[in-house]
């Protein structure tokens, strides 16, 4: 299926393109049961009780159909293609779930104690990012995204170097269930605040998110994130037994 011309410039100058539609209402259903189903495999790392996180959720037989639900599309495939123009693609084993998780402001690069793995590595000069697919699980808009940050160098010594400044714009992403965001990795963003998840609603109905991050085979920025990730996520679950 051919990607849309307009949503690669979009993702290639602002960091971000929303694709509509991509998983059907049963679809969405299902993976919302899947997830919900398979709590037991996942960690608290939030205040907020409801609040659940697997990183590298590809990694269970139970949940892998999730991760070929997104590796397996067409559509998800043809962006990947077009963004990374023409290269072959490959994951590189940063998925996640997340259930009610807050999220302040981020790149979704190797940042604090991991970022040795990206020195000497072009990350703002390469031809091409690394992309995260966003699967939304319900409607909402609590993504909020600086448009343009992918391609601003700044400090990955913490996250507080990603929160927007006065004169920063920042927008917000509406979605609606079974859209798909495609984000470059670089770009400064943020999810909901802590205090979202208050309430009876958001556990009755919990907010679900299903990520992966694909990249460039032959991209050197693929293969240090790739390298990085795997002993961040070594660090995740000693943290998370």
């Amino acid at each position: 299926m051919p990607a849309n011309n307009n949503h690669v410039k979009e993702l290639h100058a602002r960091g971000y393109c929303v694709l509509k539609s991509v998983f059907t209402p049963a679809a969405v259903a299902s993976a919302r049961h899947l997830v919900l189903s398979n709590l037991s495999l996942f960690k608290n790392t939030r205040p907020t009780p409801s609040s659940a996180h697997l990183a590298g959720f590809h990694r269970f037989p139970a949940l892998e159909p999730l991760h070929t639900l997104i590796t397996g599309n067409s559509l998800i495939l043809a962006m990947m293609d077009a963004a990374c123009e023409g290269d072959q693609v490959q994951t590189i084993g940063l998925s996640d779930i997340t259930v009610n998780r807050s999220q302040p402001w981020h790149k979704d690069l190797l940042r604090g104690k991991f970022k040795q793995y990206l020195q000497g590595v072009p990350i703002y000069s390469a031809a091409h990012g690394l992309y995260k697919a966003l699967v939304y699980l319900q409607a909402g808009a609590s993504l909020r995204v600086m448009p343009g940050s992918h391609l601003q160098a700044s400090s990955l010594d913490s996250d507080k170097d990603s929160e927007p400044g006065d004169d920063d714009l920042v927008e917000a992403v509406p979605v609606e269930a079974g859209d798909v965001v495609i984000m470059d990795i670089r770009l400064n963003h943020r999810g909901s605040p802590e205090q979202a998840f208050h309430g009876d609603a958001v556990v009755d109905n919990p907010k679900i998110l299903v990520s992966t991050v694909f990249g460039a085979c032959n991209n050197p920025l693929t293969h240090a994130m790739e390298k990085g990730n795997f002993h961040r996520l070594m660090d995740w679950m000693a943290r998370h037994p």
